[in-house]
């Protein structure tokens, strides 16, 4: 018994030589490098490493490197020799600056499992570190964030971190929870475009605005949960909600139930790669302004933009989002409801609705952009909405409806506004139409002059028995029915052709009077240019006709040559009711082209 105390004792007083010695950065770095060899990954090394004294279960150490894994360049670990029971982490506590973490699979040629990020879990408990860059190692590249502070347990998820990537910046301050490797908390992330940050966590989302959101979050091994808070902001619109996301399967799949008190219109465009919201006292961001420098230069009214269903494959589910109130918005938006719903790269939309001042639009939309080019069918009401909403104010008042049934084809706006094809149908049966309007497009010279000097507060407004319009797209290319507006002393007319391809107009208006009028002359209005620059011509070569041959006649009588410009008010009234049961049935029961 004696020999086998001494033997112990012996035995004792070298390890503590041994781990005497490894405090000295000359015995101690041969045997991190040693060790690192043994049970590191391959080529790991340690520029010095050392034991701190007295604590010399705590080891410190410059230029770590192990490949696949991590480098530091400078590193504290204290050991845990307890690290075999379950529950219990081999380091209890690891601080770091100034390096790389790895996360993920990667291709090296090496037959080992590269860790991830629930092994680091295992491995460590507390950490500590500063100037960190994580990368995110995944099938379709890799991403990077910049961790400035992080501290607290990978164990229990109780952690707070200070980071940025993808052109935001991140503040997390969290808890623990009840199971292993689950972390809740409070988190704020702001930057220029959300879209960006989505796709570093392997998600997907529409461009925006820039944003600044706050959420408490609760992330475990199957499943995300994120309660968007009240403060958050999206350009100058708030937004709330929770967000799940259900990890496992082969994609991602996210459900949503998110409401805004008040929504910006001018945020949402860039949702739909609509460039709008660049002017004064808007937030905006470089996705936005370059939307917008793009379609300032061209000289079109459709956005030359494409929509990348790429972005699609990342994620799968539900999104309803609802705004309580609108502003600025070009048609005086009060409400908004949206459903949408995405199964690989088809994305449906069961609920399009907007909300008027007076009336409402309800539709329906189905992207398939797992053919290609993409298909596009949408079909809708307008109900009870006031014709000022339709930019038609001040010409016409009243209240409208309408129905659309459209198909097109292509990855674009402009793609798929040249493919469009379909109907679309406006009529009334309440409406007011500028009398200046009617007398105009009827070029009653006379008649018109009357109401010329009218004050905006004060105009004069003819009756209307009916107004009815129906625009028939074939491969983009829309033809009116023509439209009518029958009025009590005239018939307006509007017939021609709109050519999405090129955004070419050509249209013609004429006013048929039915009441004796001086002072007209013959020949229709046209319409022509562009959408986004229209041109009035109101001269014909019967216009020209009629004006020498009021000359001729003038030469022989001044009364004669009035002749020449009296409307003698032979129009009948149009067939109101036909033309509104038209109107009202042109998309029942038919396909987008027919």
């Amino acid at each position: 018994m004696k020999w086998v105390a001494v033997g112990a004792m012996a035995a004792l007083l070298a390890i503590v030589l041994f781990l005497l010695a490894l405090t000295q950065p000359r015995f101690g770095t041969p045997f991190a490098n040693w060790a690192l060899g043994v049970w590191g990954p391959e080529g790991s090394s340690v520029e010095w490493a050392w034991l701190k004294f007295p604590a010399v279960t705590t080891a410190a150490g410059e230029g770590l490197e192990m490949p696949g894994r991590l480098t530091a360049a400078t590193v504290e670990a204290r050991a845990n020799p307890f690290g075999f029971l379950p529950g219990i982490s081999w380091v209890s506590r690891l601080e770091g600056r100034d390096g790389v973490l790895l996360v993920g699979e990667r291709d090296d040629g090496s037959d080992r499992r590269k860790k991830r990020l629930s092994d680091y879990r295992a491995m460590i408990d507390q950490l500590a570190v500063q100037n960190v860059e994580v990368r995110l190692t995944r099938a379709d590249g890799e991403r990077v964030i910049e961790v400035a502070d992080a501290h607290g347990s990978l164990r229990s998820g109780a952690l707070a971190i200070e980071a940025s990537g993808a052109g935001s910046a991140m503040s997390f301050d969290g808890k623990s929870s009840n199971s292993l490797g689950a972390i809740n908390g409070a988190l704020r992330v702001s930057g220029d475009n959300f879209a960006n940050l989505a796709d570093l966590v392997g998600l997907a989302a529409p461009d925006t605005p820039p944003y600044d959101v706050l959420m408490d979050i609760d992330l475990s091994d199957g499943a995300w949960r994120f309660d968007v808070r009240p403060e958050t902001r999206i350009g100058d619109s708030d937004v709330a909600g929770p967000v799940n996301v259900t990890l496992g399967g082969e994609t991602p799949v996210i459900e949503a139930d998110l409401v805004s008190r008040t929504l910006d219109g001018d945020d949402l465009g860039i949702v739909f790669g609509i460039p709008i919201g660049v002017g004064e006292n808007e937030t905006v961001g470089t996705t936005q302004t370059r939307a917008r420098e793009a379609y300032d230069r061209s000289d079109r009214l459709i956005p030359d933009v494409e929509i990348d269903f790429a972005r699609l494959d990342a994620v799968d589910g539900r999104i309803s989002y609802r705004a309580e109130a609108v502003e600025d918005t070009v048609f005086d938006v009060t409400g908004l409801e949206l459903d949408f719903e995405i199964d690989g790269r088809v994305v449906r939309t069961p609920l399009i609705k907007l909300d008027f001042e007076q009336g409402s639009l309800d539709a329906y939309m189905t992207i398939d952009g797992s053919r290609s080019p993409a298909v596009t069918t949408a079909e809708g009401n307008l109900r009870s909405v006031a014709i000022a909403n339709l930019a038609l104010d001040p010409y016409l008042r009243g209240t409208a409806e309408g129905r659309f049934k459209v198909e097109a084809t292509g990855n674009g706006f402009r793609d798929s506004a040249s493919t469009l094809d379909g109907k679309v149908s406006i009529w009334s049966t309440d409406a007011d139409i500028m009398a200046l309007a009617v007398e105009g497009a009827g070029l009653d010279l006379g008649e018109a002059l009357t109401v010329l000097g009218e004050s905006p507060d004060d105009r004069t407004y003819a009756d209307t028995r009916c107004l009815a319009a129906v625009l028939t797209f074939e491969q983009g290319i829309g033809a009116l029915f023509p439209a009518v507006v029958d009025t009590d002393d005239s018939v307006v007319l509007l017939r021609g052709d709109v050519n999405l391809a090129t955004e070419a107009l050509d249209l013609d208006v004429r006013s048929d009077a039915k009441d004796v009028s001086f002072g007209t002359l013959i020949g229709d209005v046209r319409i022509e240019g562009t959408l986004r620059n229209p041109q009035l011509q109101a001269l014909s070569g019967e216009t020209l006709a009629q004006v020498t041959v009021a000359a001729l006649l003038g030469s022989l009588s001044g009364g004669l040559g009035a002749l020449p410009f009296i409307e003698p008010g032979m129009a009948k009234d149009a067939p109101c009711a036909q033309l509104l049961g038209y109107a009202e049935t042109v998309t029942d029961n038919s396909s987008a082209s027919d």
